[in-house]
C-alpha cells in the first residue's frame, strides 16, 4: 500500500511540523529545567531560585501551548490539500468512464477518503514529532546523566520494533474489518435507493432485519481488530512505562547512594518519558488511519482501471450539423452470448432526424450511448461525432445541482439560454426547486431543458433516449414539436415506442428481429364512464412524491434527547468506559506525582527499602495505566458500535416512513448522507465529546482530593490547571469556532452528496461535455470544506494551547504556594514534588475536554439531523423505540376497494391535490386513474400505501374505513410498483426473490413463469447463467423495457390482495406494451388493481372504473412540485 500523498504544500507542511516539534522539545526541556529548578529552590530555600524557575515555566508553558496550536491548525491545513488532491484524481477517473459501481465509488470517495484525516492530522505529526523530539530531548539527557541517556538509547527502537510486529500482525484484520464496512456501506446504499420498491413490496421489515445483521457483524468484526490493534498501544505503553521505570531506579539508587545531584535526576525523570510518547502517539495515530488507508488503496485500484477506448470521430469540420456515418459497429456486453449489437450500418445526412427502432433489449439504448461515448464499442467506427458538442436526454436522468435551474446551468454559461430553456418545457415555475424532488416526468422534462442547453451552447448532436417516456399526450406533443424545430439545426438522434415521435424521422434504423410499425390500430376499447374529479384550489399544489420536511428541533435540548436515545442500548457500557477512563487518567497523574515523590526521597538517602514500597507503586501505577486505557478503549468503542447498530436501525425504519413521501430522502447521495456518513459522524464524534468532559471532572474531583488531604492551600494553583483545561481552553475553543465544526460537517455533507450525484451522473456529465466543469464546482465546495476545518482546527488549537498553558502554569505556581510550608517544615520535601508534578499529568484529560466541547455544534447538528427520521420512526413503531419489532403483522385481506368523496393533501401544503373522488372496484377489477403530471396520481397511490391521510372523506376496504384497519397489516396487502421501479445491484433471482418474504420463498420455476409472462422468456434463455445472471447497479446491464419488465414480475409473484402499477408500460414498445397488459389481466385476476397511466387506451377495458383527474396548473402539463421562484 502506498504512503498517501501529501499534496501541493506536503514538502512546505512537513519542515513546518518539523519547526514546530523542535520548538516543542525546546518548550520541553526548558519546562523541565524550570520544575527541577523550582523544586530544588524550594527545597534548599531559595526564593530568587524557585521564583526565576516560575518565570522560565511560565515561557516555557507559553511556548509550548503556541507549539500545540500551530501544530494542530498546520497538519488540518495539509490534510485538507492532500484530499482535494486525492479526490479530485478519482472524480476525474470516474467522469473519465468504465461503468464503476456507484455504491463502491461512492463511499470511497467520500467517507473512505475522509478517513484519511486521522493520517495527515495525527500520524503525519507524530511521525515528524516522534523524528525530531526524541532526538533533541535525548541530547539534553545525555547532557545532564550519560547513564540515563544509554538507557533511553537502549529502550527507545524496542517502541517502534514492536509498533512494526503488532502492525504486520493486525494488517489482515484491518483490511478484513474494512471490506466489512465496505459491504456495509455498499448494502446500506443498495437499500436506500431500493426504498421505494421495498415499501411497495412491503419487504422493509425484512431488510430491516437484515441491515441490523451486517451491522452487527460489522460490529463484532472491528471490535476484533480493535482488540488487536489497541493491544499494540498496550504493548507501547507497557514499554515506555517500564524503560522510565528503569531510568527511574537508576536515577533513585544513585541518588541514595550520593553518586547523583537532585536537580540532574529531577531533570532526567521528566524529559526520559517524552523520548517515548511520540513513539506511542504514532502507534496509536498509525492504527487509527488504517481505514483512510485502505480507502486509498480502493481508490488506487478504480484510477488504474484502463479507461475504455472511444470509436467516435469528429471528421472533418462541417459548416453546419455533422453528417453521421456508422460503419460495422459491435458491441457485446461481458458474460451475454449474443451481442448488443452487432454490425450496424447507418450514414445520415447532417441536420436529419435518426429513429432507431425495435423492441425492447434490441439494442436502441446501447447504440445511443455508443455514440454519447458511455458504452464502449467491441468493433466498428463512428464519424462526425465531436465529442465536445454532444447533448445527451437519456431514459433516467441524474441530476447533481442544488436547484433545477443550476441544474441546467451546469450546461451552458448564458443564464437567459439555461431560462429559455426551461420556459420551452415548462419548468419556469419549478426553476428554484430542488430537482431530487422533482417526479419522473418532470425530470424527463428537465433532461430536455439540459439537451436545449446544450444545443445553444453548440451542441451539433442531440441525442433523445425515450424522450416522452413519463410524459402525459400534452407533454409528449411538445416534444414532438421541438423536435421538429431543430430539423435542420442539428443532427438528431433518437429511440422510441412512440409511434408520434418515430415518425418525424427523417431516417429510420430497424433493430431486432422485427420493425415497429409506423401506425397501429388498437384495440376497440369501451371504457367505462368517466369519472370527473374536481382539482384542488388554485394555486400551487405540493408534489406527488414529495413531502415538506419534518421540522427538527433546533432547541437546545433536541440534541441531548436524540444523543440520550443514541446511548441508551449500552448505558452500563457507556458508563464503564468513563469509570475505567478517569481510572486511567488518576493512575497517570498517580505514577507521574510517585515518580516525582520517589526521586526527592530518594535524594534524602534514605535506606533502599524505605523506597521499595514507591517503587512498586510507580510499576502499579504505569502498568495499570496502560491496562485501563486497553479496557477504556474496547469498552467505549463496543458501547458506541452497538449503539450505532441502533441508530442505523432507526434511521433506516424513519427512512422507510418517509421515504415514499420524499423523493431526496430515497436518492443515494441522500441516503448515503443519512444511513453511513451522518450516522458514521456520529459514531466518531460521540466518543471524542460524551466520554471526555466526564472523564476529565472525574479526574479533576480526585485531583482536588488528593491535593486538599495534602496540602490544601494548593488549591488555588490547582485550580488554574482544572479551570483553564475545563473551562477556560473549552469556552475559548468554542466561543472563536463560532460554528465553523458544525459548518465544516455541513459543507462536507454538501461534499459528500455532490460527489455521490456526480459518481451517479458521471455518464451523463462525461457524454454532455460537463466533466470539467463538474470537477470545477466539486473544487469549490472542497475548498470551502477546507477553510471551514482550517477555522475549526485555530479554534481548537487555542482551546489546547489554553489548556497546555494552564497546566505549565499550574505546575510552577505550586512552587509559590509550596514554599513557606516547605521552609517551616510543615511539608516534606517529596509531597512538594508531588504537588508540582501534579498539574502536569492532568494535560492529557483537559486536552480532551476542550476537544469534546469544540466538536459539541458538530454532534448537535449530525443528532438534529438525524431526528426527523428518528422521530417518524418511534411515531411508526408506537413504542417510543423507533426500531422494528421484528415480527410481520397478519396481512387484511381486500375484497373490495371504495372511495368516497376522497381528498388528499401533502403535508403543509395549502390544499388537498384533488378532492371528491368516487370509485368502487373488487376483485378482479382494475381501476384505471388517468391524467396529466401533477394532477394527483401518485398522491392517491401514497395515500392506498398509507403514507398520507385523507383530507377530506375516506377510503374502505371491504366497507370499513382504512383509518380503523391495522395499517401494517393493510401494507402487507398491498403491492406497489412505481415508475423507476428500482432493481437492486444484484442476480435476476435476488431481486424477484423479494417480491416474498424468506418464509414464503418462491421457486425458480415460478420466477421462470413469471418473466415468461412479462415477455422475457427468450432473454432468459439466452443467458449462460440463467437467473443468476448480474443485472448491474440498479440494473444498469438491462435495457430500459427489460428493466421495467422484471419489475412488473416481480409484482405478479407477490400475494398481495390489491396491486398498484404506476405506468407499467413505460419504454416498451406498443406491441410489448399490449402483451403485458394482457398478461397482468390474465396474472392479476383475482385482486384488486390500480393502474396509473398517461394514456388510457394503454389499460382501459370495459370492465374497468375509470378516473380522470384533470391538470392541477395551466402550463404545458401541471407541475407536481412546490413552485419555487428562482
Amino acid at each position: 500500500m502506498r504512503r498517501p500523498p501529501l499534496g501541493p504544500g506536503g514538502a512546505a507542511a512537513v519542515l513546518a511540523l518539523g519547526v514546530l516539534a523542535a520548538l516543542k522539545a525546546l518548550a520541553l526541556v526548558l519546562l523541565a529545567e524550570a520544575v527541577a529548578r523550582g523544586v530544588v529552590g524550594v527545597l534548599a530555600d531559595s526564593p530568587d531560585a524557585w521564583r526565576r524557575a516560575l518565570a522560565l515555566g511560565v515561557g516555557a508553558g507559553l511556548l509550548r501551548a503556541a507549539t500545540t496550536w500551530a501544530g494542530q491548525y498546520v497538519a488540518v491545513r495539509a490534510a485538507g490539500e492532500a484530499k482535494r488532491g486525492l479526490r479530485r484524481e478519482l472524480a476525474r477517473r470516474v467522469l473519465a468512464g468504465g461503468g464503476h459501481d456507484v455504491g463502491a465509488t461512492t463511499v470511497v470517495g467520500t467517507v473512505g477518503l475522509d478517513a484519511l484525516d486521522d493520517y495527515y492530522a495525527r500520524v503525519l505529526p507524530a511521525a515528524v514529532t516522534a523524528a525530531t523530539v526524541p532526538l533533541l530531548v535525548g541530547l539534553r539527557i545525555l547532557s545532564a546523566d550519560w547513564v540515563s541517556a544509554l538507557i533511553v538509547v537502549l529502550t527507545v527502537p524496542l517502541v517502534p520494533l514492536f509498533m512494526a510486529l503488532v502492525g504486520l500482525h493486525t494488517q489482515d484484520r484491518v483490511d478484513e474489518s474494512s471490506a466489512v464496512l465496505q459491504r456495509l456501506s455498499h448494502h446500506l446504499v443498495e437499500l436506500a435507493r431500493g426504498l421505494p420498491v421495498l415499501v411497495g413490496l412491503g419487504r422493509v421489515q425484512e431488510q430491516a432485519a437484515a441491515l441490523r445483521e451486517v451491522s452487527e457483524r460489522h460490529r463484532e468484526t472491528t471490535l476484533v481488530t480493535l482488540r488487536t490493534a489497541f493491544l499494540s498501544s498496550l504493548v507501547l505503553e507497557l514499554i515506555s512505562t517500564l524503560s522510565v521505570a528503569v531510568v527511574a531506579v537508576f536515577v533513585g539508587v544513585r541518588l541514595v547512594h550520593g553518586d547523583l545531584d537532585l536537580l540532574t535526576g529531577l531533570v532526567a525523570l521528566l524529559l526520559a518519558p517524552e523520548c517515548f510518547a511520540p513513539f506511542r502517539d504514532l502507534g496509536a495515530a498509525f492504527h487509527a488511519s488504517q481505514d483512510g488507508r485502505a480507502a486509498l488503496r480502493r481508490a488506487d485500484e478504480i484510477v488504474a482501471e484502463p479507461v475504455p477506448a472511444d470509436v467516435r470521430r469528429a471528421g472533418p469540420a462541417p459548416s453546419g450539423p455533422p453528417a453521421l456515418r456508422i460503419c460495422g459497429l459491435s458491441v457485446h456486453h461481458p458474460g451475454r452470448p449474443v451481442p448488443a449489437l452487432s454490425g450496424v450500418d447507418v450514414e445520415l445526412p447532417g441536420g436529419s432526424v435518426l429513429s432507431v427502432e425495435g423492441p425492447s433489449g434490441s439494442g436502441k439504448s446501447t447504440l445511443l450511448g455508443v455514440l454519447a461515448g458511455t458504452v464502449p464499442a467491441g468493433s466498428g467506427s463512428v464519424e462526425g461525432v465531436d465529442p465536445a458538442a454532444v447533448a445527451w436526454v437519456p431514459q433516467h436522468v441524474h441530476t447533481v445541482a442544488g436547484t433545477v435551474l443550476d441544474e441546467v446551468l451546469l450546461h451552458t454559461e448564458d443564464e437567459t439560454a439555461a431560462r429559455d430553456a426551461l420556459a420551452r418545457v415548462g419548468l419556469t415555475r419549478l426553476c428554484g426547486a430542488d430537482p431530487d424532488r422533482l417526479s419522473p416526468g418532470e425530470l424527463r422534462r428537465l433532461g430536455l431543458a439540459r439537451g436545449l442547453a446544450r444545443v445553444a451552447a453548440g451542441a451539433r448532436l442531440l441525442l433523445l433516449d425515450e424522450p416522452t417516456a413519463h410524459l402525459d399526450p400534452a407533454g409528449a406533443r411538445r416534444v414532438e414539436a421541438l423536435v421538429d424545430e431543430l430539423r435542420g439545426r442539428v443532427t438528431v438522434v433518437l429511440a422510441s415506442h412512440e409511434t408520434e415521435v418515430t415518425a418525424l424521422a427523417d431516417q429510420q434504423l430497424l433493430l431486432g428481429a422485427a420493425a415497429v410499425p409506423r401506425a397501429e390500430g388498437g384495440p376497440d376499447l369501451s371504457p367505462a364512464p368517466e369519472t370527473a374529479v374536481p382539482s384542488g384550489a388554485d394555486g400551487a399544489l405540493p408534489a406527488p412524491g414529495t413531502a415538506p420536511p419534518v421540522a427538527s428541533g433546533d432547541g437546545p435540548y433536541e440534541a441531548l434527547r436524540e444523543l440520550a436515545a443514541f446511548l441508551a442500548p449500552a448505558p452500563w457500557r457507556t458508563a464503564g468506559a468513563v469509570a475505567l477512563g478517569t481510572a486511567a487518567a488518576l493512575f497517570a497523574a498517580g505514577l507521574t506525582t510517585l515518580s516525582g515523590w520517589l526521586i526527592v526521597r530518594a535524594s534524602q538517602q534514605p535506606g533502599i527499602m524505605y523506597l521499595m514500597v514507591a517503587i512498586v507503586g510507580v510499576r502499579f501505577f504505569g502498568i495499570g495505566r496502560a491496562v485501563l486505557r486497553y479496557a477504556e478503549r474496547l469498552v467505549g468503542h463496543d458501547a458506541v458500535l452497538a449503539s450505532t447498530t441502533e441508530l442505523r436501525a432507526r434511521v433506516w425504519a424513519g427512512l422507510a416512513v418517509r421515504g415514499v413521501a420524499s423523493r431526496s430522502l430515497a436518492t443515494g447521495g441522500a441516503a448515503l448522507d443519512h444511513l453511513v456518513a451522518t450516522a458514521d459522524r456520529v459514531r466518531d464524534l460521540v466518543p471524542r465529546v460524551v466520554l471526555p468532559p466526564l472523564i476529565g471532572a472525574g479526574t479533576a474531583a480526585g485531583a482536588g482530593i488528593a491535593v486538599a488531604a495534602l496540602h490544601p492551600g494548593a488549591l488555588p494553583a490547582l485550580a488554574v490547571a482544572l479551570v483553564g483545561g475545563l473551562l477556560v481552553g473549552p469556552l475559548l475553543a468554542l466561543l472563536a469556532d463560532r460554528s465553523a465544526a458544525r459548518g465544516a460537517t455541513v459543507l462536507r455533507s454538501g461534499v459528500l452528496r455532490r460527489f455521490a450525484a456526480m459518481v451517479a451522473a458521471a455518464d451523463e456529465l462525461r457524454a454532455n461535455g460537463r466533466a470539467a466543469a463538474m470537477l470545477s464546482e466539486l473544487e469549490v465546495l472542497e475548498r470551502d470544506a477546507e477553510r471551514a476545518a482550517r477555522r475549526s482546527a485555530w479554534a481548537l488549537g487555542l482551546g489546547s494551547a489554553t489548556a497546555v498553558l494552564a497546566c505549565s502554569v499550574s505546575s510552577v505556581l505550586m512552587l509559590a504556594a509550596t514554599a513557606d510550608p516547605a521552609r517551616e517544615g510543615a511539608l516534606a520535601g517529596p509531597v512538594v514534588a508531588a504537588l508540582v508534578l501534579l498539574p502536569l499529568g492532568l494535560l492529557e484529560p483537559m486536552l480532551g475536554a476542550v476537544d469534546a466541547v469544540q466538536q459539541w455544534p458538530a454532534l448537535s447538528a449530525s443528532l438534529r439531523k438525524l431526528r426527523p427520521l428518528t422521530e417518524a420512526a418511534r411515531a411508526a413503531a408506537g413504542d417510543g423505540s423507533g426500531l422494528p419489532d421484528g415480527t410481520d403483522p397478519a396481512p387484511v385481506p381486500v375484497h373490495d376497494l371504495a372511495l368516497h368523496g376522497l381528498a388528499v393533501a401533502w403535508p403543509g401544503a395549502p390544499a388537498p391535490a384533488f378532492r371528491g373522488l368516487e370509485a368502487s372496484v373488487r376483485r378482479g377489477q382494475w381501476l384505471v386513474v388517468e391524467g396529466p403530471s401533477g394532477a394527483g396520481k401518485s398522491t392517491l397511490l401514497a395515500a392506498l400505501l398509507g403514507h398520507l391521510p385523507a383530507a377530506e372523506g375516506r377510503w374502505s376496504v371491504d366497507g370499513v374505513d382504512s383509518r380503523e384497519l391495522d395499517a401494517a397489516g393493510l401494507r402487507r396487502s398491498v403491492a406497489w410498483c412505481p415508475q423507476e421501479a428500482h432493481l437492486f445491484d444484484s442476480t435476476l433471482r435476488g431481486n424477484l426473490l423479494l417480491a416474498r418474504g424468506r418464509e414464503d420463498r418462491p421457486s425458480d420455476a415460478e420466477l421462470r413463469a413469471a418473466l415468461e409472462r412479462v415477455g422475457l422468456g427468450p432473454f432468459l434463455a439466452e443467458l449462460p447463467e440463467g437467473l443468476g445472471t448480474r443485472v448491474g447497479p440498479g440494473g444498469a446491464h438491462l435495457s430500459g423495457g427489460q428493466r421495467q419488465r422484471v419489475a412488473v414480475a416481480r409484482a405478479l409473484l407477490t400475494r398481495a390482495d390489491m396491486v398498484l402499477l404506476d405506468e407499467p408500460t413505460a419504454h416498451l414498445d406498443a406491441p410489448a406494451a399490449r402483451s403485458l397488459l394482457a398478461d397482468l389481466r390474465q396474472g392479476l385476476a383475482d385482486r384488486v388493481v390500480v393502474l396509473v397511466t398517461h394514456h388510457l387506451a394503454d389499460g382501459a377495458a370495459a370492465t374497468d372504473a375509470r378516473l380522470r383527474l384533470p391538470g392541477a396548473h395551466p402550463e404545458w402539463t401541471a407541475a407536481s412540485a412546490v413552485p419555487v421562484a428562482c
